[in-house]
């Protein structure tokens, strides 16, 4: 596995995963409120004991549901651990910045030369040096002892 690149792909996707909560959110509302009856009546059975004007895929709603729940709460534990991750980096000493770098690079996709003037580099060649040292330790802090050996 490159750490590096599943790092980078983590922060790439960053946004997408929060629109995929939100998407899930929709999905779990939409499968609860179609497994409401419509209307409130007597109990209405024929013969065979089981009311067969509207089939019924219930199960399939409730496999629906859970897989969506599933989904969603995966999706959540990744971005509280891009965030933590984020945010353990930026607490050592001469790394304050390295949390700005890789939103900007990576989430805002933000021009390198607008970084710099941002951040206030000279030149575009600082961006770079300081990106590569920040996603070296964010790769090390999301996926531990084996990005440190790739590394």
């Amino acid at each position: 596995m490159n750490c590096i690149r599943e790092a980078e792909n983590y922060l790439r996707y960053y946004r997408e995963l929060h629109r995929s909560v939100d998407h899930a959110d929709g999905m779990i509302s939409r499968l609860k409120w179609q497994g409401l009856p419509r209307e409130v009546s007597a109990i209405n059975m024929d013969v065979t004991g089981i009311h067969a004007s509207k089939p019924l895929n219930t199960l399939n709603q409730v496999y629906q549901l859970q897989k969506w729940q599933e989904m969603r709460e995966r999706t959540i534990v990744e971005i509280k651990k891009i965030e933590e991750s984020l945010n353990c980096i930026c607490q050592d000493p001469g790394c304050e910045r390295y949390r700005d770098v890789l939103y900007l690079w990576y989430v805002e996709k933000i021009d390198k030369d607008a970084i710099a003037d941002e951040l206030g580099y000279s030149t575009r060649q600082s961006v770079y040096d300081m990106r590569n040292k920040a996603i070296r330790k964010f790769a090390v802090t999301l996926f531990g002892v084996m990005a440190l050996e790739a590394i």
